[in-house]
């Protein structure tokens, strides 16, 4: 199942709390979870009081990129256990694109992540006019710059990113040469638009 990383973070009320474990399911949007096959992570001390995790949500349910994530907290005190309000979120995607106006790429990937709560996400760009999704299922991947360079100019690659509807998404680029004649000119560069990325809002 292919997944992306959602951080989640949990404040100490009072001191010597001796765990804080997440649990989590998903469902399609609007209808309830089913906790039975439930996923749980334990969040790791920060900051202070502050605990996080990285919760691992796929990026499709049912064939959908839009759906319900639930969650909750079970806090493990010096004297008591006690649970928090099950939160429930809209996860929705976006696309995103790169416009190569030279052709000079044969594959884009997109690199992205929350703004206020980073982790690293990827996503395979898959360009207009291909007969196939993304250069890792060509026919034959030797192949690919042949294929890249038939296409009319300028060459589009859109990928998809995900998070809780109402976020704010940062994304890069991967800008990769592959399968030229002379491999010395094959080869790989990031743009994160000077540090700064660009931003979606979900």
């Amino acid at each position: 199942m292919s997944v992306f990383g959602l951080r989640k973070t949990w404040h100490d009320p009072v001191p010597g709390i001796a765990m804080v474990q997440a649990h989590y399911a998903w469902s399609p949007a609007g209808t309830p979870p089913d906790w039975s096959g439930a996923e749980q992570v334990v969040l790791a001390p920060a900051e202070g009081r502050t605990r996080t995790a990285v919760l691992e949500v796929p990026r499709t349910v049912d064939g959908s990129t839009d759906f319900s994530l639930h969650h909750f907290f079970f806090v493990v005190g010096e004297h008591d256990r006690t649970t928090s309000p099950v939160f429930t979120e809209d996860i929705v995607a976006r696309e995103v694109v790169y416009d190569d106006a030279a052709g000079a790429y044969t594959s884009v990937g997109f690199v992205w992540s929350a703004v206020d709560a980073a982790v690293p996400n990827y996503t395979s760009g898959a360009m207009d006019g291909l007969p196939f999704a993304s250069p890792g299922t060509a026919p034959a991947e030797g192949d690919v710059y042949e294929f890249v360079r038939a296409q009319p100019l300028p060459h589009v690659f859109r990928g998809m990113v995900w998070g809780v509807r109402g976020s704010t998404i940062r994304y890069g680029y991967h800008l990769l040469r592959q399968g030229l004649p002379d491999p010395a000119d094959d080869g790989e560069s990031w743009d994160d638009n000077g540090g700064h990325g660009w931003t979606v809002a979900l």
